[in-house]
C-alpha cells in the first residue's frame, strides 16, 4: 500500500513539474537543394532558454524536455513541397501553416520528421529526459558503472544514420550547433558525453571504438547496438577515454557495405587544458556551385525510379537550364557528393564509371575512395569527398544505364574542368578527355538522362538532342564548348529512319516491356505493350495500376502459353499476368531487383534471377511459391547479382552472367550446385559487367557490357573464344574516318558498344546482339564471329526470337532511348544477309484497349521483349496443339 502510494504522489508530483513549449518550427530548402527543420521560437513555462543555429538544419534541432511536459508545436512549410511532422500526424502546403499538441508521455529519443521527405533531409530529434534528471549510466576507467544526471553532462552528440552516412549536431551548455555530415567529434579526456543515436529508413548497426556502455534493454556492456528498420534509437552515455585515453576513436555503422560507402567518422579525444573542439562535415549550405562559402559543401543526388533521373540532384531544377540535365552536379575541390536512395523501390550500388587519372594517384589524389566500389548492392546510399579537378560519372553496377556525374571544378581555371584525361573502370587509363570515346561517353550522358533528348518516332521533326553550352578545360588545357564539339562530331538535327512493316507477317504476339511510359493511375513508370504479329498493330497496354506496376523488364511464359511472368526490375516483385485478357492474377515478392525469368523446358518450374542478391529463385510449376535460392556463390561469398540468364534446352543447367563477380556461372537444375565458373571478358582487363546470356546446342554466348565483347563457352564452363565487339574502333582519335574503320581486315565495319541482350535462335545459327551504343551484331555460329551489323537507336536493348509465318524467325529488337520496335529478318542460310524487316511504332492510339491512361513517354523504354508462342528449342516441343498449329515442321523441330 505504501508502495502504490508513493508512485501515486510521484506522479501527482510529475504533473505538477511538468512544463509547457511552444515550438515554431519552419521547413526551409538549403542551398544544395535539400530541406531541413529551422527552430523559429522555442519558449518554456520552466524558463528554460536553449540557443538554436539560425539557419535550417540537418538533423533539425534537438528538442529537449521532461516526462510529462506539453509540446504546442506550430510547424510552417516555406518549401515548394508539401511537408509534414510526425508524431503529430499535421501536413503543411507550401506558404501553410498548421500546429498540434503532443504530450511527451514516454522517456527516450525520437525522431521527429516529414513521412515523405525524412530521407533527404526533414528530421530531427526529440528527447523525453526522466523528470528527476537522470540520464543513461556511463563506466569509468575502473570499469565501474557510474549513475549520471543531466546536469553532470559536458556534450551531447544527436547522430542519425540515413542511407550511409551519419548527420550530426553537438549540443554544449544548451547550446546546439549543427556537424552536418560524418564529423569529427571532439571531446576532452574524461567529459562526460551523452550520445543519441537515431536511424530512419533501412537499419543500421551502430559501433563506437575503444568505448563501452551499459545496455538498457538488456543487462549487458555493449559497444555495438543494432538499430531497427523504419525508425529507430538509442541513447547512451560514456566517459571520454575511459580506460583508453587520449585519441581518434573511429565510429562508423558495422554493416561492412554501408562503411565502405563512406558511414563512417571519428571520435576525438584531446587531454585534458586543449579545446576539444569538434569539426564539422561537408554541409549542404557550403562551397558548391552557384552558392559560394568558406565551408566543404556538399551536393545530394536521389536515386530514383523515374525514367532517366535515375540519379537526381536534388537541385536539378535549379541546374538544369545551365546542365540540361538533372543527373550532373558541380563543386569545388574539397566538397562532397552524397547519394541517397529515397526514391527507389529497389537495391543499388553506387559505382565509379570513369574519373579524373590523377584521383586514383597516391600522389595526388585520394586513392583509397576512387574509384568508389559498393561491393553489395542494398538500399541506402554513400557519400565521398573529391578533391581532384575533373569529370567523374557514377553508374549502378545493377541497373547499368543509371547515371550521375560530377564535374569537380578548380575555380582558378577557365571553363568547367573535364580533367588531362580519365580512367575508366573497365581498365583503360588515362585516356584523353579530347578523344572520340570520352566525347561517345559523354553524349550518351545527355541522352540517357534527358527525356527530351529520347527519338521519337511518332515525331515529323528530325532528332535535336540538346546538349548544354559549356566551355569545358579538356585535355592540353583547351577550353572548347561542350555543345559545339558534340555537334560537330555526332551531328544534329538527325532524321530519323521511316516506319514500316514487314511484308511477311509473324506468328502469334509480340509481349514488348516499355519500361518507361508513365501512366495516370502510377506513381512508378512502366507498361507492357502487345502487338499482332499478324497485322503488326498494337492489341493493348497494360500497366496494372492496381499493383503500381513499377519498371516491368523481363518476361516469360508457361507451357500453354497462358500466363505471362512478368518481372519488376527496381522493385522486389514477379507478377503473373492472364496473356489472353491482360488481368492481373498475382503479384508475389520474390527478392530484391528481379531481372530476368525463364521455365524449365522439362516441367515448367520458374526460374528467376535476382539480380540484386546471390541467387536464383525457384517456383514449382502451378504454384506461385518460392523455393529457397540456388546460390549463385556460396554462403560469404561476394553476391553474385545475377542477370539475364537462360536454361539449357534439356533443363539441366541454368547459365548466369553474373554482373558482381565478373564471370559465368552454371547451376545443376536437380542439386542446385555449381558446375563451373567461367572468367568473363578478355578485351580490358577488369570489370567486363556479363549481362546477358544465350544458349545454343553446345556453347553459351554471353555479353560483357563494359568490356565490349563476348565469350564463347562450352556447356562444361571452358572458354572458346573471345569476340571483341569493337575490333574496329579506334576509342582515342578524337574524331573523322580514323575513329571507325576496317581494323581487323575482315571486310566489316563491327562496333558493338555496350551489348547487351544475345539469344541465339532456336536452331543454333544465328546470335543477335542488342549493342546500346546504337548497334545490332550478327554473329554466324559456325565462325563464331560477327558476319553483319544493322543500325539501331540509342539504348539499343532487349532481343529475342519469333516464328515468322510460313518458316524462319524473326529477331525483335527493342531500345531504351527510344519508342520503336526492329523486326529483324534472320537469314539462317547466311547469316550475313541478315536485315531489318520493319520499324514499328510502340505508341498506341486511342482506341488501343489499356487498363490506365497514358500520360508521358508513350511507347518509350523498350528493354524486355518475349515473343507467343515460345518457339525456342525445348520449349517449342512442349506447346499445345493449337499454337503447334501455326507453325512449321522446321519451327517444330528446330534442331535436326
Amino acid at each position: 500500500m505504501g508502495f502504490t502510494l508513493f508512485n501515486v504522489l510521484l506522479w501527482i508530483s510529475s504533473i505538477v513539474l511538468a512544463a509547457t513549449h511552444n515550438i515554431h518550427l519552419s521547413a526551409e530548402t538549403l542551398p544544395n537543394g535539400q530541406h531541413g527543420y529551422k527552430m523559429l521560437s522555442h519558449t518554456s513555462s520552466d524558463g528554460s532558454t536553449p540557443t538554436y543555429p539560425n539557419e535550417a538544419t540537418i538533423p533539425g534541432p534537438t528538442v529537449f524536455v521532461k516526462q510529462g511536459d506539453v509540446l504546442n508545436v506550430t510547424l510552417t512549410n516555406n518549401t515548394p513541397l508539401n511537408v509534414g511532422l510526425s508524431p503529430g500526424s499535421i501536413e503543411a502546403t507550401p506558404g501553410e501553416t498548421q500546429s498540434f499538441t503532443y504530450t511527451a508521455n514516454d522517456v527516450g529519443t525520437l525522431a521527429y520528421y516529414d513521412k515523405d521527405s525524412h530521407l533527404v533531409g526533414l528530421f530531427g530529434a526529440l528527447v523525453v529526459d526522466n523528470a528527476d534528471g537522470s540520464v543513461d549510466n556511463f563506466i569509468d576507467e575502473n570499469g565501474t558503472i557510474v549513475a549520471s544526471k543531466r546536469a553532470d553532462l559536458d556534450k551531447e552528440f544527436v547522430m542519425f544514420m540515413i542511407g550511409s552516412t551519419f548527420w550530426g549536431a553537438e549540443i554544449v551548455n544548451g547550446t546546439q550547433m549543427p556537424l552536418w555530415t560524418n564529423p569529427t567529434l571532439g571531446a576532452v579526456k574524461d567529459d562526460v558525453v551523452r550520445f543519441h543515436i537515431l536511424s530512419l529508413g533501412p537499419g543500421h548497426t551502430w559501433h563506437l571504438h575503444a568505448h563501452r556502455w551499459p545496455d538498457k534493454a538488456s543487462t549487458s556492456i555493449i559497444d555495438v547496438k543494432l538499430l531497427n528498420d523504419i525508425s529507430d534509437s538509442h541513447s547512451f552515455t560514456i566517459k571520454a577515454g575511459a580506460g583508453v585515453g587520449t585519441g581518434y576513436w573511429q565510429y562508423h555503422c558495422h554493416l561492412f557495405s554501408h562503411m565502405e560507402a563512406g558511414m563512417a567518422g571519428k571520435f576525438h579525444v584531446v587531454a585534458k587544458g586543449e579545446a576539444g573542439n569538434s569539426i564539422a562535415g561537408a554541409s549542404p549550405s557550403g562551397s558548391i556551385f552557384l552558392n559560394s562559402s568558406d565551408a566543404p559543401g556538399l551536393v545530394t543526388f536521389e536515386i530514383s525510379d523515374e525514367p532517366g533521373q535515375w540519379f537526381r540532384s536534388i537541385r536539378g531544377d535549379a541546374l538544369s537550364p545551365i546542365t540540361k540535365t538533372k543527373s550532373l552536379e558541380i563543386i569545388p575541390p574539397g566538397s562532397s557528393v552524397h547519394f541517397i536512395m529515397s526514391d527507389t523501390n529497389a537495391v543499388h550500388t553506387i559505382t565509379s564509371l570513369l574519373w579524373p587519372s590523377d584521383a586514383d594517384d597516391p600522389d595526388h589524389g585520394d586513392h583509397r575512395a576512387i574509384p568508389f566500389n559498393q561491393t553489395k548492392a542494398y538500399k541506402g546510399g554513400g557519400i565521398l569527398k573529391l578533391d581532384v579537378p575533373g569529370l567523374y560519372v557514377f553508374t549502378c553496377k545493377i541497373h547499368p544505364y543509371m547515371f550521375g556525374a560530377v564535374i569537380v571544378d578548380d575555380p582558378a581555371t577557365s571553363g568547367l574542368d573535364l580533367g588531362e584525361s580519365i580512367d575508366i573502370i573497365t581498365g583503360i587509363n588515362d585516356l584523353p578527355t579530347s578523344s572520340d570515346l570520352a566525347t561517345r561517353l559523354l553524349r550518351t550522358f545527355f541522352v540517357a538522362t534527358v527525356q527530351e533528348n529520347w527519338q521519337d518516332y511518332t515525331s515529323s521533326k528530325p532528332w535535336h538532342p540538346n546538349y548544354p553550352s559549356v566551355d569545358v578545360r579538356i585535355s592540353g588545357g583547351a577550353v572548347a564548348n561542350l555543345k559545339t564539339v558534340l555537334e560537330s562530331r555526332y551531328g544534329q538535327d538527325i532524321k530519323l529512319a521511316s516506319l514500316f512493316n514487314p511484308t511477311t507477317p509473324g506468328v502469334g504476339e509480340v509481349w514488348i516491356n516499355t519500361q518507361f511510359e508513365k501512366t495516370a493511375g502510377k506513381t512508378k513508370p512502366g507498361t507492357i505493350t502487345v502487338l499482332d504479329a499478324a497485322t503488326w498493330k498494337i492489341k493493348g497496354k497494360i500497366a496494372l495500376p492496381e499493383i503500381n506496376m513499377n519498371n516491368p523488364h523481363n518476361m516469360w511464359s508457361n507451357r500453354d502459353q497462358s500466363i505471362i511472368f512478368q518481372t519488376q526490375w527496381f522493385d522486389n516483385k514477379l507478377t503473373f499476368i492472364n496473356r489472353k485478357d491482360g488481368r492481373l492474377i498475382n503479384n508475389i515478392q520474390i527478392g530484391n531487383t528481379p531481372s530476368h525469368v525463364v521455365t524449365l523446358p522439362t516441367n515448367d518450374d520458374l526460374t528467376v534471377a535476382i539480380n540484386g542478391e546471390n541467387g536464383v529463385r525457384i517456383i514449382p510449376a502451378g504454384t506461385m511459391v518460392p523455393e529457397p535460392m540456388i546460390m549463385t556463390q556460396l554462403p560469404g561469398q561476394t553476391a553474385a547479382g545475377p542477370h539475364g540468364h537462360w536454361v539449357t534446352p534439356d533443363g539441366k543447367l541454368i547459365v548466369t552472367p553474373n554482373v558482381n563477380t565478373s564471370d559465368i556461372g552454371l547451376y545443376d537444375t536437380t542439386t542446385g550446385g555449381i558446375v563451373a565458373r567461367t572468367p568473363a571478358g578478355g578485351v580490358f582487363p577488369a570489370a567486363p559487367h556479363p549481362l546477358a546470356v544465350g544458349v545454343s546446342v553446345d556453347k553459351v554466348y554471353t555479353t560483357n557490357l563494359l568490356d565490349h565483347s563476348m565469350n564463347v563457352s562450352g556447356l562444361d564452363g571452358t572458354l572458346i573464344k573471345t569476340i571483341n565487339l569493337i575490333a574496329d574502333y579506334d576509342p582515342v582519335s578524337p574524331t573523322g574516318p580514323d575513329t571507325i574503320k576496317d581494323r581487323d581486315g575482315d571486310g566489316l565495319v563491327t562496333v558493338g558498344v555496350l551489348p547487351i541482350q544475345t539469344p541465339v535462335d532456336p536452331t543454333g545459327r544465328v546470335v543477335v546482339t542488342a549493342n546500346t551504343g546504337g548497334s545490332i551484331t550478327i554473329i554466324d555460329t559456325t565462325l563464331d564471329k560477327v558476319v553483319a551489323m544493322l543500325p539501331c537507336d540509342p539504348g539499343c536493348h532487349g532481343v529475342n526470337f519469333g516464328a515468322k509465318l510460313g518458316g524462319g524467325y524473326y529477331a525483335y529488337v527493342t531500345s531504351k532511348f527510344s519508342n520503336e520496335l526492329i523486326v529483324v529478318d534472320v537469314d539462317l542460310n547466311n547469316p550475313a544477309n541478315s536485315s531489318i524487316a520493319g520499324r514499328i511504332s510502340l505508341v498506341a492510339d486511342k482506341s488501343v484497349p489499356a487498363d490506365d491512361q497514358i500520360i508521358k513517354l508513350a511507347g518509350t523504354g523498350g528493354q524486355g521483349v518475349y515473343a507467343i508462342p515460345n518457339v525456342y528449342n525445348g520449349w517449342v516441343q512442349n506447346l499445345p496443339d493449337q499454337w503447334k498449329a501455326n507453325l512449321t515442321a522446321a519451327q517444330l523441330e528446330p534442331v535436326q
